[in-house]
């Protein structure tokens, strides 16, 4: 059969049209997935500054609205704030690793009121999915149910008589609507359990570094001789070599150093120190012992 030269040209251009379209922005999932190796890479490489620049740079200028106006966006907006507070959580560690405790607090603060507003935003909606789907799977398992008999001996069959073909269709179009509301509401569940699981997790997070930085300021305002004087406890802890070994992970070590640097910016032996952890320069030779008259 002739085809019809108009026809032809469609087909042919059509696939150059696509080519030439502009790819669609990458979602900030999958920003997240393609960032989290080489962050990670720079935090191993204990390169703590350029970690956490690249992880702020993951932020989105503005929140994404979460926008219930149809199920896929309802589940899509779920699932971006979700990766935005990975993004958070990124971002935290990178600060955490850089001394900077107060900014890493105050990433894992947004993040736990993205999860919180994540939750207050889909928990209506994605928990009205949740139990559609999961009546309607009972609905199907209840005609299961109430002819179990019959479809027991239907399935007994080697070879089906043709008026029970019928019969057997039936069945199975039951057993999938069954399966496809189990499905779609375990789905649903996930969404909610991953909202509400985010919220716990970052108040935990939250709890624990303000902690942290409470206790640390405890201890710099009773510090003897010198109370309240960050510099003098920084340098002290930093002159410490039982302190300092007692650490048993080199990532702890320089990370706490970096926390001391922040603390003490421009003392001399805390940047030694870190420069001696990091292998750029060898630790002071200890003075020597005087000798006795």
């Amino acid at each position: 059969m002739r085809i019809h030269t108009g026809l032809v040209l469609t087909l042919l251009s059509t696939p150059a049209l696509v080519a030439q379209a502009p790819a669609a922005p990458a979602t900030l999932g999958q920003r997240l997935a393609a960032e989290r190796p080489e962050i990670k890479k720079l935090n191993d490489a204990f390169e703590y500054a350029q970690a956490q620049a690249r992880a702020e740079a993951l932020i989105p200028a503005t929140k994404p609205a979460f926008d219930k106006s149809s199920v896929n966006n309802l589940h899509m907006s779920t699932l971006t704030y979700a990766d935005l507070c990975q993004v958070y959580f990124l971002a935290f560690q990178a600060a955490d690793n850089n001394g900077q405790w107060e900014k890493g607090l105050e990433y894992l603060t947004r993040a736990l009121e993205t999860a919180k507003e994540n939750v207050a935003s889909g928990k209506d909606g994605l928990t009205e999915q949740r139990d559609y789907h999961k009546k309607r799977a009972e609905a199907f398992q209840g005609f299961m149910d109430k002819n179990a008999d019959a479809i027991r001996l239907l399935k007994a069959k080697t070879k089906l008589e043709d008026y029970e073909e019928g019969a057997m269709a039936q069945v199975k179009a039951w057993e999938k609507e069954k399966a496809e509301g189990e499905k779609w509401s375990k789905f649903f569940q996930y969404d909610l359990d991953l909202a509400s699981r985010n919220v716990d997790d970052f108040q935990k997070f939250v709890d624990l570094q303000t902690k942290k930085i409470k206790d640390q300021q405890a201890d710099i305002d009773t510090y003897k001789g010198h109370p309240g004087d960050k510099d003098k406890w920084a340098e002290a802890v930093a002159s410490s070599k039982a302190y300092l070994d007692s650490f048993t992970e080199k990532a702890d070590k320089v990370a706490f150093l970096h926390r001391l640097k922040v603390l003490a910016p421009d003392n001399r032996k805390v940047e030694n120190a870190l420069d001696v952890a990091l292998g750029r320069a060898v630790p002071d030779k200890p003075a020597p012992a005087k000798k006795r008259r």
